[in-house]
């Protein structure tokens, strides 16, 4: 993933003058809530686990960013679990948390489990996060380079 390439001072500048910890906070609860659901149902899980092929121990925020990135899984959860949501989580969630998953790896030096994993992953729905996710980057450091001209 290339967000994952974006250096310490963006990623903390984008946390700290772009992301809200109310965000945050509201992205990582839905996170956690999500995966404890699918758990919940140990043979959609252990599906959904196995077709994003997953290393064992894998940190409940990654897995959430590779299970909603695969537009089947995510469908197939709305559907098991009667959500009354669109058939897709947005995207801008999805490349916000991976920002925070950056964040965290880089900034905050806490390594999750399945990091590389994620890095690494190759799909369609994780390019697509991964180019808005950057994309966000390199607005945000543009914006923090404008200067306000006065004639």
């Amino acid at each position: 993933m290339n967000t994952f390439q974006i250096t310490e001072p963006v990623l903390e500048g984008y946390i700290n003058g772009f992301l809200t910890q109310e965000r945050i906070d509201i992205l990582v609860a839905q996170a956690n809530e999500q995966i404890d659901e699918i758990a919940s149902n140990k043979e959609l899980y252990e599906r959904f686990y196995a077709e994003v092929d997953a290393p064992e121990k894998t940190d409940k925020l990654i897995l959430w960013v590779l299970f909603m990135s695969d537009e089947d899984i995510c469908s197939q959860y709305i559907e098991a679990f009667d959500k009354d949501f669109e058939d897709e989580i947005p995207v801008s969630d999805l490349a916000d948390l991976v920002f925070y998953i950056a964040y965290l790896e880089k900034v905050k030096k806490r390594k999750l489990d399945g990091f590389d994993y994620l890095a690494d992953y190759q799909s369609e729905g994780i390019e697509e996060i991964d180019q808005f996710a950057f994309t966000n980057g390199f607005l945000y450091v543009q914006k923090a380079k404008e200067v306000q001209i006065e004639f």
